[in-house]
């Protein structure tokens, strides 16, 4: 089985490179996944030191940003909680400022078509989304019409930053969810960054992400400086919206299996597995109580809520490493009965092809990819 970034093999055929380009860009992409690790810098192509038009390398920094983004530190951690009903600010704005920016679809990958939005000399564009059910990453580029705001910065190894600034992207109808963003210059010769968002959603009866309207709003870049800074890039006023438009590679595994956690019997009601990460859903016979106020639960408190939503979630790989995905992004229903209905998604570390995927351990049950 093949990856999402595979697909860039035929997208390229579409757009404006050489074979030769085509070739190198593609073999970089394939190496990047292949041996792409947590805390390590996988290589990117290089290009010549001169500038050529920005079209004919914009795909080739998009591609290697989804591959890379899942490696790189120095990212900043991304929580959302939105209402199940679109906003009405956001109803007006589609019947009086048009509607989303349209996503074209090369292979598996999602192009949105004329999402972009300019201010104070810095256009934010979103290039490419690739995702599942529930969770997606999109690649945005960042371009700076004056070059030298990106000389004097001081880049961590792989040529990150410490993002901090705060983009952001709204689905509509995401009930909540969580995730991570990273920032880094893919190409030191040219003015423009990239940024990759990461998220793991929950939708209304898990209808997914895929088909809906996504909102982008920034109104300033910042980094972390090495001295503890807040250092801001520049501000504006970036928003503009696009359609959620890419192919599901998510696979549903068996479920209805029966485990204990913590003395609490469970059943495991879904488990999905795809490119980016797993989602696991279970009823367990144990509520949460009262947690007290947000951000300052004691140690029993903390200890009450793992008892329901800290059932061990763990992926292997097809080179044998593994992923804990136990610490997830979870909610908790309350259900009659004293039960509790839990829903867990969490993104993996790298973008993975879907036959790499041997099992997902949901407490003490192995459940193999290949009984799917």
């Amino acid at each position: 089985m093949t990856s999402p970034l595979d697909s860039y093999t035929a997208s390229m055929d579409d757009l404006c490179f050489s074979d030769e380009a085509k070739t190198r860009m593609v073999e970089a992409l394939k190496d990047a996944e292949k041996n792409a690790r947590p805390g390590t810098a996988a290589e990117v192509l290089t290009m010549p030191a001169r500038r050529p038009k920005r079209h004919t390398r914009r795909w080739a920094r998009v591609a290697a940003g989804l591959a890379l983004a899942l490696v790189l530190g120095g990212g900043g951690t991304v929580a959302v909680a939105a209402g199940v009903l679109p906003n009405p600010a956001d109803v007006l704005s589609d019947v009086f400022g048009g509607a989303p920016a349209q996503t074209e679809l090369l292979n598996d990958v999602g192009r949105p078509v004329g999402a972009t939005a300019t201010s104070n000399g810095v256009t934010v564009t979103a290039e490419a989304v690739v995702g599942d059910r529930s969770n997606y990453a999109v690649a945005y580029s960042i371009e700076f019409d004056d070059p030298s705001v990106l000389e004097e910065l001081e880049f961590h190894e792989g040529g990150k930053l410490t993002y901090v600034g705060d983009a952001f992207l709204r689905v509509d109808g995401a009930m909540s969810g969580g995730g991570f963003a990273r920032l880094y210059d893919a190409d030191p010769t040219d003015n423009t960054l990239q940024l990759v968002e990461v998220m793991g959603v929950q939708t209304w009866n898990d209808a997914g992400v895929v088909g809906r309207t996504a909102r982008f709003t920034m109104s300033k870049l910042e980094i972390f400086t090495d001295e503890g800074e807040i250092e801001t890039l520049v501000a504006g006023d970036w928003n503009f919206k696009f359609e959620m438009n890419y192919v599901d590679t998510t696979v549903d595994l068996p479920a209805g299996q029966s485990t204990t956690w913590q003395g609490s019997d469970v059943t495991i009601d879904a488990v999905s597995v795809s490119s980016l990460g797993v989602t696991v859903d279970y009823t367990i016979d144990r509520q949460i109580g009262d947690l007290g106020p947000s951000g300052q639960m004691s140690d029993e408190a903390l200890a009450e809520q793992a008892a329901v939503l800290g059932l061990p979630v763990i992926v292997t790989f097809a080179d044998g490493t593994t992923f804990d995905a136990t610490d997830a992004n979870g909610s908790a229903v309350k259900r009659d009965g004293g039960t509790s209905v839990v829903t867990k998604a969490r993104t993996y570390d790298r973008i993975v092809a879907a036959g790499d995927i041997v099992s997902v351990t949901v407490g003490d049950v192995e459940i193999p990819v290949s009984a799917a």
